[in-house]
């Protein structure tokens, strides 16, 4: 009953009613596509923690199984509606060769792509913004000749990608091969980042640089 009545106070008639129409939709989405996705790692091997939540459409490709790890409590918004912050996809793991990805417990994501060659390590309780892309490695040669010819797969470089527990990664974001963030430091929106951010920073800008020390760090 406290519930219901901070509820009402909360918004103005009637504006309850798209807001519990908005509820129930999350509800069923969020229900109906954990069982779908809990369905697929199963089937693909892939470790799934506890109190695992998706709302909207995962893509998984995966050349082996076993190439996801997920901890528990970990949330994924997958579909515009989940997170207003204007999501422009679905949120994509792909592992290629024998490209692992792997998340922390209490970690979340909204939209993000995640493309494996090698790894993908992320941490706990890392929060990473809507339509992030994680990259550990170049999608063609660097060299224009390999590009044109069947050799441009052959020749595709691969880091891996580490990042620290505690880390916020802001919307639209991009973290290339090779980079490890430290834990709780921040990226701001909209960031290239091709370099290593040390633990309790703040970097921002394309390319990334660093901003400023933060004053308390996770213990």
């Amino acid at each position: 009953m406290k519930k219901l009545i901070q509820f009402w106070r909360k918004y103005d008639f009637p504006i309850h009613l798209f807001v519990g129409w908005m509820i129930v939709c999350v509800k069923i989405s969020t229900t109906f596509h954990t069982a779908i996705t809990k369905l697929k790692f199963r089937m693909l091997g892939c470790h799934c923690g506890k109190n695992f939540k998706i709302d909207g459409k995962l893509w998984i490709r995966a050349q082996r199984k076993g190439a996801i790890w997920i901890g528990d409590n970990v949330k994924i918004n997958s579909r515009f509606g989940s997170n207003l912050v204007g999501l422009t996809n679905p949120t994509v793991f792909q592992c290629l060769e024998t490209g692992t990805i792997t998340i922390g417990n209490n970690s979340g994501l909204s939209s993000a792509v995640l493309s494996a060659r090698s790894l993908i390590a992320i941490g706990e309780d890392v929060k990473i913004g809507g339509n992030v892309r994680i990259y550990d490695h170049d999608y063609h040669s660097l060299d224009f000749k390999k590009r044109r010819g069947l050799e441009d797969g052959l020749d595709v470089k691969s880091r891996p990608v580490k990042i620290g527990n505690d880390v916020f990664i802001g919307a639209n974001a991009m973290i290339l091969k090779g980079v490890t963030i430290g834990d709780g430091a921040i990226v701001g929106a909209g960031s290239v980042v091709c370099r290593d951010i040390p633990a309790g920073q703040v970097w921002a800008g394309n390319p990334a640089r660093f901003i400023k020390e933060l004053d308390a760090m996770p213990t």
